[in-house]
């Protein structure tokens, strides 16, 4: 067992080395090994009879091997507590020497240990009594390695008052913000164990934050208690005949009135520290100050804490045994958080902390009569004078004291004030004072920009880019989109830090796979381009290898080279990523940092939109519409500024390109995703007119137009001017942004989307379907009442649909009752071209069961005359009123399918055309066959113009992003107006009141 141990060191010596190995080299594999392995502590598989061995070799109790009587007792006690009798064989008697635990007890192997199971609660934890001199480094064993607890990310020790008192209930939303912090950050909580007292309150948060949560996330709260202490610590002790696991069957009596404690049964483990006494209090203290100790020197690699395990004190209320656990805590230098107003000595602590100047006795006296008058007048001269300097070698360190007021205490409060002891103790530690990366982890780890703006990033401090790498990828994992625009702000060069091997970090490993699943649906559901670029490039990440797809026409093939499309494309394939997993304002930051930010945009709402349509849960669809129209609104302003700025600049970007975004450009990926507010824009509205006008000038007027059409010399002559652009640009930016989605789309030209009649027409068949169900419904129940055996199917077709339809239009059907039923005109033996009579009671008269059917026939008028004709009316109604909100939009979004199919056409009238179709065929045949060799695709960006472009948008963005900001710093500070002016209104009418109440007295 002890060589396990050994062998857990060594690993964990040669992750860290291979972690400084590929620091070294530049290699992101260090980054990679920290967040992937997150938490994780090397378990070592034992059985359970490894496991009683272990602990049998390793662990002890202490048993009291000299009777020293105690004068004071009543009864025939030694100094240890216990009586003469329940000491082991072989005990001496000791008269001469002062009792000691050290030299009057023995160690013997530990008799108490395996799994607690509290009667009627169903609760079950770990538990073992330990020796108090027990070694810290084997108890971390057991812990980590045989109780299988993962390596903590941070303890906090908790301290206060271990009696009986009532709990306030801000404290009580304190605790339970503590709790929720120790789950969220995977942190071991340390308490006295027992049922009394805060523990027991501690206990009970635990309870109740971990009642509906899997095991997995459950909180790891450890009592240490004294053995000694523990009221029916009989039942703990192993049977004889156990050798395996032993489960312990524990019984909570409260009512018990002895000074013994109860275990509390909401912690899940239980260290019971013996130093062979009987009902002395505080002998654990050693043992848990040591562990604490250690597990804080303890060099983890994995850690984000600069290789260490962060440990905080937090005290509420208490008294001497408070005091002293923040004084050795201080003295190790543990950081420790006191809260104001929880009464004793943590209110003693924070007043003190107030004072100026230096700290009199007389001053530190008068603090602890004010808050424990009663403590203080029991104890002699000397054990003030304790107490007064156990404080001021507390006050020694202010920079280990933060305190937090219980009336300011808020969700956010809590956490803010942990990091903030935790950053204070590491940024004044000697060791790691210079250690500003790991000051930064831990200020990202809890969330502290402030902090990071203010202490971090000073103007007196130069940070490289490869010194943000490690950083940047938590801050990307763990969605801290403000800490990535520090980091970006303060030098880190983003293309640089995209690696390969950093994507495929996040899409392997950072990456959900309902998302993958959701893309992949939406991918087989709507066969789009993007959308299968998209899956492929991320299901390439996610394997990690390369793969060759099977050539044809509607797959695309993707290796991760440097070759690859999107390895040319880091910050557009990050973007993706954060756009899928509904990032929200981490995708936003990077949004600002890509190249091509309208196509961008675009690109982002028609991969949201789409995802949306696939997702079964209604929230996360929601937002992600809410994102795709955000996006779009985004394209629309930016675009809007680009055109204000030049209007051909800004029609050129509507012809961009990119590879990143399956080669399409803004105005298809704009129709894709039905953004009809971008289609709809001045400018995209001007760009299509001139492909409707094409080299005419759009000043020419209407009726100069219409003479050429019928005395076309006149074209000749200057009747009609043109633009000045080239034909040869104007002919392929035509067929760039409207042959080629005919051809690779496969659009229809006469689509039109959104219109009016469609939608009326959807809403007609909507209507016939609810018809149709209500009329057959109808039929059926009408032949089975009063038809039996009709094997006809020409008359079963008849009366289950024709003759329901016909009523529906005013003709009653005859065969309800009896005073309308007419013999003639039916047929018994159903030989003759009749329907087939009803049927006959014993006295051969028609049974009509008229207490069904005539209710039926006066339903089904009902429902079909007034319900469903008027429900086809709303639903016209409300079509027509939506489309006329919004009829501006879609008519010009129509307009686009307009010009496509006008510019897609051949201009050569009929029947010449069939020739120009003929040659068409012969010369697309005539490549397929000789020209074997594939063009290769040209790289977007490559381009002088593409450049420019491209440099002029960024400029516009940071324009557009200047008015943004300008717009939310003028609307907060308008609201601080309001405010200002309502706290005057509101003093006003105090002051009316005060008036108005002085004048009635």
């Amino acid at each position: 067992m002890i060589a396990e141990g050994v062998l857990g060191h060594i690993l964990e010596t040669l992750v860290s080395m291979g972690s400084m190995r590929h620091r070294r080299n530049g290699n992101f594999e260090s980054s990679r090994l920290l967040y992937s392995s997150m938490s994780r502590s090397i378990d070592v598989a034992c059985s359970d009879a490894d496991l009683v061995n272990f602990i049998q070799e390793n662990f002890k109790k202490r048993e009291c091997v000299f009777f020293t009587k105690d004068t004071k007792s009543m009864g025939n006690l030694c100094k240890c507590g216990y009586p003469e009798n329940q000491h082991i064989e072989g005990t001496q008697v000791n008269t001469t020497e002062k009792w000691n635990y050290k030299k009057h007890t023995r160690e013997l192997p530990t008799d108490a240990f395996g799994d607690i199971q509290f009667e009627n609660l169903g609760k079950r934890g770990k538990y073992i009594r330990l020796s108090c001199d027990t070694d810290s480094e084997t108890l971390y064993d057991l812990m980590t390695q045989h109780w299988h607890l993962k390596t903590p990310n941070l303890v906090i020790s908790v301290t206060g008052g271990a009696k009986n008192f009532a709990l306030k209930p801000r404290m009580r939303k304190i605790f339970s913000r503590l709790i929720y912090i120790a789950q969220s950050k995977g942190a071991w909580i340390f308490t006295g164990g027992t049922h009394y007292g805060l523990m027991k309150y501690i206990g009970e948060v635990v309870r109740d934050n971990t009642i509906s949560r899997s095991s997995e996330e459950n909180v790891v709260a450890i009592g240490i208690a004294a053995w000694g202490m523990i009221s029916n610590r009989e039942t703990l002790v192993r049977t004889a005949d156990s050798d395996g696991n032993y489960l312990a069957h524990y019984i909570m009596d409260d009512l018990k009135r002895d000074p013994l404690y109860c275990l509390d049964n909401n912690h899940t483990h239980l260290l019971l520290v013996d130093n062979g006494t009987h009902g002395h209090p505080t002998t654990e203290a050693k043992v848990r100050t040591q562990l604490e100790k250690y597990i804080s020197e303890r060099v983890i690699p994995e850690s984000n804490y600069g290789g260490k395990i962060p440990i905080v004190c937090f005290a509420q209320g208490g008294g001497k045994e408070t005091l002293k656990s923040i004084n050795v805590a201080i003295k190790s230098k543990i950081p420790c958080v006191v809260v104001e107003g929880s009464g004793r000595i943590a209110d003693v602590i924070a007043s003190l902390m107030e004072a100026e100047g230096t700290l009199a006795s007389s001053c530190v006296k008068e603090s602890l009569l004010r808050f424990l008058p009663r403590t203080i007048s029991r104890l002699s001269e000397e054990e003030t004078e304790s107490w007064i300097k156990w404080i001021k070698e507390v006050l020694e360190s202010p920079h280990l004291l933060t305190v937090i007021k219980i009336e300011e205490a808020g969700d956010e409060i809590v956490s803010n004030a942990i990091s903030f002891a935790l950053y204070k103790a590491f940024s004044t530690n000697e060791h790691d004072r210079d250690n500003w990366n790991g000051q930064l982890k831990l200020l990202l780890e809890w969330n502290q920009l402030d902090l990071a703006s203010d202490e971090i990033f000073t103007n007196d401090r130069n940070w490289e880019s490869a010194d943000l790498q490690d950083v940047m990828f938590t801050a990307l994992v763990k969605d801290r989109p403000k800490f990535v625009r520090l980091f970006l702000e303060n030098g880190l060069n983003l293309r640089k830090f995209l690696t390969t091997e950093v994507l495929r970090e996040l899409y392997t490993n950072n990456f959900s796979s309902l998302v993958f699943k959701n893309l992949q649906i939406a991918k087989n559901s709507y066969n789009d381009a993007l959308l299968t670029f998209v899956w492929k490039m991320v299901e390439d990440f996610r394997r990690g290898l390369k793969r060759d797809y099977k050539n044809s026409k509607d797959e695309m093939e993707i290796q991760l080279s440097e070759e690859c499309p999107i390895t040319r494309h880091p910050l557009q394939a990050l973007f993706i990523w954060s756009v899928l997993q509904n990032k929200k304002e981490l995708s936003k930051v990077i949004w600002e940092q890509t190249r091509g930010c309208t196509l961008a945009a675009l690109g982002a709402s028609k991969l949201l939109k789409s995802m949306a349509k696939v997702k079964n849960d209604i929230n996360a669809a929601g937002e992600s519409e809410e994102l795709a129209n955000e996006y779009e609104t985004r394209a629309v302003e930016l675009f809007t500024e680009c055109y204000s700025n030049d209007e051909d600049l800004a029609e050129q970007l509507l012809t961009y390109s990119c590879e990143a975004w399956g080669v399409s450009n803004c105005l298809e990926l704009a129709v894709e995703a039905k953004d009809q507010q971008f289609i709809a824009q001045p400018g995209v509205q001007n760009f299509l007119s001139k492909q409707w006008y094409g080299e005419i000038s759009r000043d020419t007027k209407n009726w100069k137009i219409i003479l050429c059409l019928f005395f076309f010399p006149l074209i000749g002559c200057g009747f009609i001017s043109f633009r000045k652009k080239p034909v040869e640009k104007m002919v392929h930016e035509r067929q760039q942004v409207f042959l080629r989605p005919v051809e690779c789309y496969g659009y229809p030209c006469n689509l039109l989307l959104h219109s009016r009649d469609c939608v009326q027409m959807i809403d007609v068949f909507f209507f016939l379907f609810l018809f149709a169900v209500w009329m057959v419904a109808f039929g059926v129940a009408r032949q089975g009442i009063l038809r039996k055996n009709e094997h006809r199917w020409e008359w079963i077709f008849r009366s289950v649909i024709y003759e329901p339809y016909l009523a529906m239009f005013g003709q009653y059907p005859d065969d309800i009752d009896g005073t309308t039923y007419n013999f003639d005109h039916c047929t018994f033996s159903g030989n003759e071209s009749k329907p087939l009579c009803v049927e006959l009671d014993a006295n051969n008269q028609p049974r009509f069961p008229e207490w069904i059917t005539i209710p039926l026939v006066c339903i089904y008028m009902l429902s079909t005359n007034i319900l469903l004709v008027n429900l086809l009316v709303a639903m016209f109604g409300y079509t027509v009123g939506s489309v006329q909100e919004n009829n501006d939009q879609v008519w010009k979004f129509q307009r686009y399918f307009l010009v496509q199919e006008y510019c897609s056409r051949l201009t050569i009238p009929f029947p010449f055309v069939i020739f120009a179709y003929i040659f068409m065929v012969l010369r697309k045949c005539f490549k397929c066959c000789c020209n074997k060799e594939s063009k290769e695709p040209s790289i977007c960006c490559s381009r002088n113009e593409d450049n420019e472009i491209l440099a002029w948008e960024a400029v516009m963005k940071e324009n557009y992003l200047v008015k943004i900001n300008t717009k939310a710093n003028d609307s907060s500070e308008e609201m601080v107006h309001r405010f200002r002016q309502l706290d005057a209104k509101l003093s006003d009418l105090k002051g009316l009141l005060k008036e108005i109440s002085s004048k009635i007295k």
